[in-house]
């Protein structure tokens, strides 16, 4: 019984992110290293159900680690300048050899976990060809790169082409520049591009750690544009210097999240995808907790937090009505695009006074710090609009009001509308103010 729960409970949750994701494009790329043994079958699984649900999906797959090996096994030491490595004509070679390899066991690992998924009758179509175009990134430091090159350009017409026909795009580490020459390419950079270039709803790095981490090796599971930024000026720079990046490039040109996650940990992809917490590392350009003015699309989410507390009595019952007339009262506080909060500035004649009403925040984030973010937000708001008293009610949360500065007042403390409202409603309600 208490499996099936939680199997409704899960369902529930991530029914939102499968009808948001649905016709959305995602690129993903991922390093070299998972790409054989119980994390390729994995990551087919994943990308076959994916599919099945009506995703758009771009792979771009590394080779850094196959062709290090091969090198090793031939007593030959890799070369590399800032991160990158030095492709010589024979490493060229290798990287060519390689990626065909690597191109095929995904396709076979595709077709084999087609078992997996139900919905599906017949293998995932997969898409390779020359979808971007190279140059070589040339003499850095004085030191020749060899063929190792950069994005020139995304064929993005023939990638939504065949992303219309219902295929996965496949793409790996090797681009051709315009005289036919061809140049190893940065797995991070061709998704990057990538993901600029679709306008993809998200950029997914899956490698070998589970996100971005701290100096003390501990993951930081949210990062804005900004705070990436800040992260990446620190001395020494973090080892995961270029992974950041490309994630910070993306979402300052249009990509909504870019995921940053493990992928040696099964499911962290469909954790990430279809679960309120998610799984390693997220960076967007704006902070993640956003408060903002709700408008009347809010109405449904709003409704959503507060009918349980109505039905409690916990708080006064507020018809559809009430809320299209006073929804320009209300602020709401969205984390991830999702709504998890709400309250609101009720105003008087006494243009000196205002009372915070309606103070909600979800079952499912109260241990965020939500509700404090929600009340700072309302004293601002009402510091600005020249107000020198707050007042609360409440039947039920007085002790929460009082943990946070605010006084006990009586009735008469308030201002005689708001007085008169007490009095006609019968709740006896408690009365707290706030000197801002």
């Amino acid at each position: 019984m208490n499996t099936s729960v939680g199997f409704v409970g899960d369902f529930r949750e991530a029914a939102p992110y499968i009808n948001y994701l649905r016709g959305k494009t995602l690129v993903i790329g991922v390093a070299g290293s998972l790409l054989a043994g119980e994390p390729l079958k994995r990551l087919a699984a994943d990308l076959n159900l994916l599919a099945s649900l009506g995703v758009r999906l771009v792979l771009v797959h590394g080779s850094r680690l196959q062709i290090t090996a091969t090198l090793a096994a031939q007593g030959r030491t890799p070369a590399y300048h800032n991160g990158r490595r030095i492709t010589d004509e024979a490493a060229l070679q290798l990287a060519k050899q390689v990626s065909g390899m690597l191109r095929s066991d995904i396709e076979a690992a595709l077709c084999s976990s087609i078992s997996q998924t139900p919905q599906r009758s017949k293998p995932l179509s997969v898409a390779s060809g020359n979808f971007l175009s190279a140059r070589p990134l040339g003499i850095i430091d004085g030191i020749d790169m060899g063929y190792t090159g950069q994005v020139r350009k995304i064929d993005t017409e023939s990638i939504v082409n065949r992303l219309d026909d219902g295929a996965l795009v496949l793409i790996g580490p090797l681009g051709h520049s315009l005289s036919g020459k061809t140049f190893n390419l940065s797995m991070s950079d061709i998704a990057e591009a990538c993901a600029i270039a679709l306008n993809a709803e998200k950029l997914i790095y899956l490698i070998e750690e589970e996100g971005i981490l701290n100096s003390d090796g501990l993951l930081m599971t949210n990062l804005s544009a900004q705070e990436a930024r800040q992260l990446m000026a620190q001395q020494p720079p973090p080892p995961q210097l270029r992974l950041i990046q490309s994630a910070v490039n993306a979402v300052e040109n249009g990509v909504a999240r870019t995921q940053i996650l493990s992928g040696r940990d099964d499911g962290s992809l469909i954790r990430e995808l279809f679960t309120r917490h998610g799984a390693g590392t997220s960076v967007a350009r704006d902070s993640f907790v956003n408060i903002r003015a709700a408008h009347s699309d809010d109405i449904p989410n709003i409704t959503a937090l507060i009918r349980p507390l109505e039905e409690q009595g916990i708080l006064l019952r507020r018809s559809r009505e009430y809320l299209e007339d006073q929804i320009h009262t209300f602020s709401v506080l969205e984390h991830d695009r999702h709504i998890y909060g709400c309250v609101a500035l009720k105003t008087f004649s006494d243009p000196h006074s205002g009372e915070l009403a309606c103070l909600v925040v979800s079952p499912e984030a109260q241990d965020g710090g939500y509700g404090e973010l929600l009340l700072a937000h309302l004293f601002k708001k009402a510091r600005d609009a020249g107000m020198t008293r707050l007042f609360a009610l409440s039947t039920h949360t007085g002790e929460w009001f009082v943990e946070r500065g605010f006084q006990t007042a009586s009735a008469q403390d308030l201002p005689p509308e708001r007085r008169r409202d007490l009095i006609d409603s019968g709740r006896n309600s408690k009365v707290f103010v706030y000197v801002l």
